[in-house]
């Protein structure tokens, strides 16, 4: 259980001891949650999660949302105090952003496609629009996900990430990606300070207390929850 808090935020990721996360009708994931968030002291009933299509959808909730899963986003944000937005995640990037100025947090969920995407744009364009966030204000951090060492790509989507070659790698014949700096890259040429992005270096693969669909190939995709609340 990864736990942090910083000023009036508490956000994290869910380990494999933890349990499987994903809400599916075996209740499994249901049944880990409560136990998880119970230990957290976080109220399950707060809990608002995106649907996840790996796409770049951003949405802004509010206290109705609670308990509801927000079809079509890989991306939520809010200002609302003690509501718990989350996102399950296995191998793709947690992305954790928080506006302290204005008090106002926000989660994502960037596999490739919504890295390549610009997710981290549509964050952004959601504080400011949504929020008037002043971009000096935003803090980043981007939870342990699967590293350059682990992410290889093949020929058939390369091109997808010739924006970025400077942060593809080809060793032995094969394409290895940073994803997580092209994140970085991308918040920054948003306007965020390169000092206020924090990338955390854990590989999920490389890693076994996670849950890592590239290392495993499960038949059934099992995943870590990473959440964040605006306490």
């Amino acid at each position: 259980m990864i736990i942090h808090k910083k000023s009036n935020i508490i956000f994290g990721l869910s380990e494999r001891n933890d349990g499987q996360m994903i809400l599916r009708e075996d209740r499994e994931g249901i049944k880990n949650r409560n136990k998880y968030f119970s230990n957290l002291g976080i109220d399950v009933d707060t809990i608002v999660s995106a649907g996840l299509v790996h796409g770049g959808t951003v949405s802004f909730v509010s206290d109705k949302e609670r308990r509801k899963i927000i079809k079509g986003s890989d991306g939520l944000i809010t200002d609302t105090k003690k509501i718990c937005l989350a996102v399950t995640v296995s191998d793709c990037l947690p992305i954790f952003i928080y506006d302290e100025k204005r008090e106002v947090v926000g989660i994502a969920h960037a596999g490739w496609r919504g890295v390549v995407g610009d997710i981290t744009g549509e964050l952004v364009k959601k504080f400011k629009e949504h929020c008037s966030s002043d971009l000096e204000s935003l803090r980043v951090f981007v939870g342990s996900h699967i590293q350059k060492c682990h992410f290889e790509v093949k020929e058939d989507i390369l091109e997808s990430f010739s924006e970025h070659s400077e942060l593809v790698k080809r060793e032995r014949g094969k394409y290895f990606v940073d994803l997580g700096g092209i994140v970085k890259k991308q918040f920054i040429f948003s306007g965020l300070k390169g000092g206020n992005i924090k990338i955390s270096p854990e590989c999920t693969y490389c890693n076994e207390k996670y849950f890592s669909f590239r290392r495993e190939s499960p038949e059934k995709v099992v995943s870590q929850i990473a959440y964040i609340v605006l306490d």
